[in-house]
């Protein structure tokens, strides 16, 4: 199974996620040296030319290849929750989704260690789900 999450930004926006990444050209460019990694020679790359073409979007995807994913009309629905209403927690998400905490908790756990969202945290310690992702195809 193939898992493609397609995030579509402009290049101000690219730039800004490879300072949060990277913190700078420079940097990058030095980790590239000491490592020869092809994955931060092509950031390198696309955060060189977007420099100069700020306005321009860019569709990115990244691929998950799995065969031990199983996502639920369930997950699904919580998915598109995240994404439509950005809950400011666990408990929000629940709430909105008119589930129990304990069973979302443990559904997003595996959403997260399946790649599909991330956590971060938010206002008093909270742990708020973000999909930042626009578009999740799944290829079989």
């Amino acid at each position: 199974m193939i898992i493609n999450l397609n995030k579509k930004q402009s290049g101000l926006d690219f730039i800004k996620e490879m300072e949060k990444t990277y913190g700078s050209v420079e940097q990058l460019e030095k980790m590239f040296k000491e490592t020869n990694n092809m994955v931060y020679y092509v950031d390198l790359e696309a955060w060189k030319y977007h420099l100069n073409h700020l306005d321009e979007k860019i569709e990115r995807t990244n691929s998950i290849v799995t065969d031990k994913i199983n996502i639920s009309e369930s997950d699904i629905n919580l998915l598109n929750t995240i994404k439509k209403k950005n809950p400011e927690s666990i408990r929000e998400l629940a709430r909105l989704t008119n589930k129990d905490v304990s069973t979302v908790h443990s559904r997003i756990k595996k959403l997260e260690k399946n790649g599909l969202i991330n956590m971060v945290t938010g206002s008093k310690n909270k742990k708020v789900p973000v999909l930042s992702y626009d578009e999740i195809t799944i290829a079989i």
